[in-house]
């Protein structure tokens, strides 16, 4: 029997990299609320973790009950490794822990400079393609400066975040006293900044990978879409279906081309310390009237709510539906709840989702954090 952690905290955690940090409040909230969504992913025999409640810490996704202690468990399956969880789930499961140097090699992978050589190995291994340069490491305020007056439309982002966070924007070649503080925060945090210049984005998507004992396989396609430039919900359809919308813009043989180019990378470069899920984020852009693949926009060594979705269409939709899941947010209490019963209930065909809606996390009066799906035949 596995145990299964969502642990959305993660990426804050790598950034902080202390088994004692304390997340945001914001954060353990979203945890603790959405943990139950997984049961919709994981095997029908496992055991949910959820750190954040004193009593009642465990769930078991077979009898829909939760527990207080735990029984045998055969190995932990997190969101994502990380020094924090692995310290969350000490006291319970000393035997199944990555150890210590694990850990510091998953947290090493993590890192976006990461992103730099695999854009590098890419444009080595796909001569035929035209693939952007890769990010830019920037070690000082001065080379902060210099990346944004000579780049102009720039977004510096933190060798540690995720999601849209920790993201920073300069427009017009303004290095702006408010920029200058908070990339200069950045720095003397985690060490460095990584600068990339702004594409006219017209389609995010990623690739879905699994390692597994040292393999890598291809794990399916993910469409999704950012709000406020960040992640704001994903497409519920078929790889088939991605591609096709994908195939507007660009070449499908690149894409395959891409594809297997990362499964080397990834073979050669991550597979070796890590057993887990890769999500790739990718983004088709416009330049000079042309549409173009930006490969590498960021490597997360965790599983995504890209990878999720996948599943959830495997699973659950109808073939002859689409559908959304999204991630909700709101603050007032109620408007959750009162969102979910204004929209009509999900509707079954073959005992898969054909029409309607459905929150994935129990919705009460009081929930601020929902992950829902909406589906249409």
């Amino acid at each position: 029997m596995n145990l299964y952690l969502f642990n959305p905290e993660h990426d804050y955690a790598l950034a902080n990299n202390d088994p004692h940090f304390m997340a945001p409040a914001s954060a353990v909230r979203f945890a603790d609320e959405c943990a139950l969504f997984l049961q919709y992913l994981i095997p029908e025999d496992g055991i949910l973790f959820l750190p954040y409640r004193e009593h009642l810490r465990f769930y078991d996704t077979a009898t829909k009950a939760f527990m207080e202690h735990p029984p045998h468990i055969d190995k932990i399956v997190p969101w994502g490794w990380d020094a924090l969880m692995r310290q969350q789930c000490s006291p319970f499961f000393t035997g199944h822990l990555l150890d210590a140097q694990r850990i510091a090699n998953t947290h090493a992978l993590a890192h976006r400079a990461n992103t730099i050589s695999a854009m590098e190995f890419l444009r080595e291994q796909c001569p035929s393609i035209e693939i952007p340069t890769a990010a830019t490491l920037l070690l000082s305020a001065k080379e902060v400066e210099k990346f944004v007056t000579e780049q102009r439309e720039v977004i510096l982002k933190s060798p540690y975040s995720g999601n849209g966070r920790g993201n920073l924007y300069a427009h017009e070649g303004q290095y702006t006293p408010t920029l200058a503080r908070q990339s200069s925060g950045v720095i003397r945090r985690q060490g460095a900044i990584l600068g990339e210049p702004l594409y006219n984005l017209v389609q995010d998507f990623a690739l879905e990978f699994l390692c597994h004992k040292g393999r890598v396989s291809f794990a399916g396609y993910s469409l999704f879409n950012t709000r406020h430039y960040g992640y704001a919900g994903n497409v519920l359809c078929s790889d088939e279906c991605i591609e096709h919308t994908l195939s507007q813009w660009v070449s499908i043989s690149q894409l395959h081309e891409i594809r297997t180019k990362l499964t080397t990378y990834l073979q050669m470069f991550v597979a070796p310390d890590y057993d887990g899920y890769v999500g790739v984020d990718m983004f088709v852009y416009q330049e000079n009237r042309e549409y173009k693949i930006n490969p590498m926009v960021e490597m997360n060594i965790r599983m995504t709510m890209g990878m999720a979705a996948h599943i959830l269409y495997e699973k659950y939709v109808h073939p002859n539906a689409t559908g959304t899941m999204e991630l909700l947010y709101r603050p007032k209490p109620g408007e959750i709840h009162a969102h979910i019963t204004s929209q009509p209930p999900m509707q079954y065909q073959d005992d898969k989702w054909f029409s309607g809606t459905l929150a994935l996390n129990p919705i009460t009066e009081t929930t601020q954090y929902a992950v829902i799906v909406e589906v249409k035949s």
